[in-house]
């Protein structure tokens, strides 16, 4: 049961982190500035960048921390399943 509790955290905190990074622009148009990053207004660029980048990454450390979570949960599923026929024998 502990690992479901962890994949629950998880995805909570996760979707909570794609809102975040895929709004950034949200922040950027409460709070103008003036800079320019690559040539283009920072206001603009950055939440591109973010909304490409950022998404992108993310995707990939859910995906890596998913999987090593669903591991978890096999193995805590094969050791209750092996203690219940124990039980049975």
């Amino acid at each position: 049961m502990r690992a479901y509790k962890k994949e629950v955290q998880f995805t909570i905190w996760m979707t909570a982190a794609f809102i975040l990074v895929g709004n950034v622009g949200l922040i950027f148009s409460i709070f103008p500035v003036d800079a320019m990053l690559f040539g283009f207004p920072v206001m603009y660029i950055v939440p591109i960048l973010m909304g490409w980048f950022g998404v992108f990454l993310l995707t990939l450390v859910a995906g890596k921390i998913g999987n090593r979570i669903d591991d978890e949960i096999e193995r805590e599923n094969d050791t209750l399943g092996h203690a219940d026929e124990a039980k049975e024998v």
